[in-house]
């Protein structure tokens, strides 16, 4: 049966740049077993799959595949799943909040300053107890411990999904990360999370506040060129430890993917008082790049 898809870059206005993302409309009828194979054909980090809302206060449902397995939310597939529904006129554009229905509860996504930039709603972050791991963690990035910022801990923070977050103390060290990816594997595993974050806040350019890199190779993604689920969390964690003001809070810009030659930005939006965050946001522009059909 023919299936409309469209392929999306997210978190950039370039079709070189960003995140890949597929998203396949009118899929009722799929098994879950035949999305996990498409998403697994398609070969992108994350592949979408756009249903009825059911009984459920939203516009839309769906879900999201990596190659390896379901997951309940992720950011880039949040918002290029919006994209393709409001360039589609699925749903109206301009300032209509989209309601999205994923297995973690309901996202809303808006649209700001421009047409591309759009910004979902995040959970509020979850932090974990500090963790001491970095003799494992730099044998499993393939850097030596002197690359890791002591002041600020690893930690593993959720805004929906539990991310591994490791401060690393110059850009010239996080760009020397080559993961060794069977005991990176085992530790993500221990720790039952599956992305390990790392940043730093030397950047490329002069308004990002940090470059990152992202690797979740125990879902068949050995580095992800864009992580929205990992922005809000940095973004908490960035706020928690003070590597942010309040006023910053409001406007923090991530770089990512430049080591993958797909230059990606995402911006974070916290909103807090009295040093308590209140919410979160997390936007990026998208381009579509690809429509067509799937004989699936």
């Amino acid at each position: 049966m023919k299936r409309l898809f469209f392929q999306v870059n997210v978190f950039s206005n370039s079709p070189f740049g960003g995140n890949p993302l597929a998203v396949f409309m009118d899929v009722e009828g799929l098994t879950i077993e035949t999305m996990q194979k498409i998403a697994k054909e398609m070969k992108h980090s994350e592949t979408t799959f756009v249903l009825p809302p059911g009984n459920l206060p939203a516009d839309f449902s769906f879900r999201i595949f990596s190659p390896g397995k379901e997951l309940p939310f992720a950011g880039h597939p949040t918002l290029g799943t919006a994209h393709i529904l409001r360039e589609t006129g699925k749903v109206p554009d301009g300032d209509y909040p989209l309601k999205l229905a994923t297995k973690t509860g309901i996202i809303t996504v808006t649209q700001k300053n421009n047409k591309n930039l759009l910004f979902m709603s995040q959970q509020l972050p979850e932090f974990q107890i500090p963790l001491n791991y970095e003799e494992r963690i730099g044998e499993a990035l393939g850097i030596p411990k002197s690359s890791f910022i002591f002041s600020c801990p690893m930690q593993i923070v959720s805004t929906g999904l539990p991310v591994l977050i490791v401060p690393i103390i110059s850009l010239n060290a996080l760009k020397k990360i080559v993961i060794n990816i069977n005991k990176l594997k085992q530790v993500l595993e221990k720790l039952n999370t599956d992305i390990i974050y790392a940043f730093t806040q030397q950047t490329i350019n002069s308004n990002a506040s940090i470059h990152s890199r992202a690797f979740a190779p125990g879902i068949g993604i050995a580095e992800d060129p864009a992580t929205g689920s990992a922005a809000g969390a940095v973004g908490a964690y960035l706020f928690k430890h003070d590597l942010v003001s309040g006023h910053i809070s409001k406007n923090i810009h991530i770089e990512q993917g430049y080591q993958m030659g797909r230059p990606s930005s995402l911006y974070v939006e916290i909103d807090q008082e009295n040093k308590m965050i209140k919410s979160i946001l997390v936007g990026g522009e998208s381009v579509t790049v690809i429509e067509g059909w799937a004989n699936f």
